[in-house]
């Protein structure tokens, strides 16, 4: 058995990793533009130096404190501010390709009404990083997020988008949201729930590594990680590269994070199952709305073995025909707990291998409402991408057919004689019940794939320019190696 360090008050990992920041609940994002690199580089200097750019180590905010701010950066913003020290084959090659390349619009579900042209964000304006300010009122989110952006930092800031929590943790249908969450393992809060609840943990923790670099994962391997030259790091602030040995590790304690704004049909999604429900027995709006999501509007679990008081501890393998929780619901295709369920133990493997963190807030804005969805994972094509892909539009998912998930899945009417996958099943006896002609709930609005570096990275990268000087300067060829 791996005993794993508790990284959960790492000063190298950032903030919002560990931190829901749930006191302060609002939140401004400032999506930016690298215009000069010098400049950039110095501001995120002063930024790191001034404890601006929050870590772990920070105590959970109280009321006394008013603000917490953390930053990441897509494959063009890094390519932009490291130069000859970006290695992107080094990188997650989804995330180096990023989130609007063609092929990944196509197993996203990127496309129609979803595609990246369509998007407010993200879509055709070539975005380098996000800065995340977090405060308990909108003005002060605001306030402290533009007056770093507009501190002569050498960015442009290109969009800001606001995001909020609500007191009750429901999202937009009304769905207590975020209550199952995967656990890192060697945390204060894993060995607590080691010691209570087993069969929990079992099901819900994961070795760092899944989530974050630099540490082994399910395999007991060390996921792959980005590097940099190490001309670029004089002062020997990054690790050695654990595959590269003349090369630094700069993803070590840093994370990849996907962002994406979904907009919400909420007034679609009542009137559909208001519409369609006939009022017999459980056939009810709120009892077909349960079954689609996969649990219920108060977040309990539909499971045989779940209790108003335990909603984690149980997995699929008592119902295997989805009696009680639809094969094809939402939660059960974002998180399967038993993919397999002719061999339990496999099955749970593979479903820890593809869990992601969740940390999304509601936007309301322009007369929408929605989810900006963000997560963050070790590898973004095996986790992210493969839940969205394999499970949520897999139009075959588990035996099912020409049906996707009914919440968040790109539907498809029927055309040109061409069968439409627009349905959703819900197994019953007799017989089982089948919701037809699902018009598609949630649009895509904006998104990006980001990373977000450790501090130690973060300051590699503030002294990059310096440090590229330096090695240009024809007197260092002159200076006498005195030893």
């Amino acid at each position: 058995m791996t005993d794993y360090p508790d990284l959960s008050k790492s000063p190298d990992i950032q903030g919002i990793f560990f931190r829901g920041y749930v006191q302060m609940d609002q939140a401004a994002y400032g999506l930016f533009r690298v215009t000069d690199r010098a400049a950039f580089q110095d501001w995120l200097g002063r930024m790191l130096a001034q404890g601006q750019i929050t870590s772990a180590a920070e105590r959970q905010p109280d009321k006394g404190e008013r603000h917490r701010m953390n930053i990441a950066l897509t494959a063009p913003g890094l390519k932009t501010l490291l130069a000859d020290g970006y290695i992107g084959e080094s990188y997650d090659h989804s995330f180096t390709g990023g989130m609007v390349a063609p092929e990944r619009s196509r197993i996203l579900g990127d496309v129609e009404a979803n595609a990246p042209d369509h998007w407010d964000w993200g879509g055709q304006n070539e975005v380098h990083g996000i800065l995340m300010s977090f405060a308990p009122t909108r003005d002060e989110a605001e306030t402290r997020l533009m007056d770093c952006l507009c501190a002569n930092n050498g960015a442009d800031c290109l969009y800001k988008l606001f995001g909020k929590l609500e007191t009750d943790n429901r999202e937009p249908f009304g769905f207590k949201d975020g209550v199952s969450q995967p656990i890192l393992d060697g945390t204060p809060r894993q060995k607590r729930l080691a010691q209570t609840n087993p069969k929990e943990a079992s099901l819900m923790v994961v070795p760092p590594g899944e989530l974050i670099l630099g540490y082994p994962d399910g395999t007991g391997t060390l996921p792959e990680t980005p590097a940099t030259s190490a001309g670029l790091d004089p002062d020997g602030i990054l690790p050695t590269h654990p595959q590269w040995r003349d090369r630094r590790d700069l993803g070590r304690n840093g994370s990849y994070l996907v962002f994406r704004q979904l907009a919400q049909h909420t007034d679609a999604f009542w009137d559909y199952v208001k519409e369609t429900a006939t009022g017999q027995g459980e056939d009810t709006p709120v009892k077909l709305a349960e079954k689609m999501i996969g649990r219920g509007i108060d977040g309990r679990a539909l499971a045989p073995t779940a209790t108003e008081a335990d909603n984690n501890s149980f997995d699929f393998t008592d119902d295997v025909q989805g009696l009680h929780c639809p094969v094809g619901s939402h939660v059960r295709r974002g998180n399967n707990r038993a993919v397999n369920i002719q061999n339990a133990g496999v099955s749970l493997d593979v479903t820890l291998r593809h869990r992601i963190l969740r940390r999304a807030r509601i936007f309301e804005e322009n007369g929408e409402t929605g989810l900006q969805f963000m997560c963050f994972n070790a590898s973004i094509v095996r986790q992210f991408e493969f839940v969205q892909s394999a499970w949520c539009n897999n139009t075959f998912f588990q035996g099912l057919q020409k049906e996707v998930d009914p919440v968040i899945g790109t539907p498809r009417p029927a055309r040109l004689g061409v069968e439409g996958i627009d349905r959703f099943t819900i197994p019953r006896k007799p017989y089982r019940r089948v919701l037809e002609k699902l018009p598609q709930f949630v649009t895509v609005k904006g998104g990006a794939y980001f990373f977000m570096p450790g501090l130690a990275a973060l300051r590699f990268i503030a002294q990059t320019c310096r440090a590229e000087a330096a090695l240009n300067d024809p007197r260092r060829a002159e200076t006498p190696n005195i030893a």
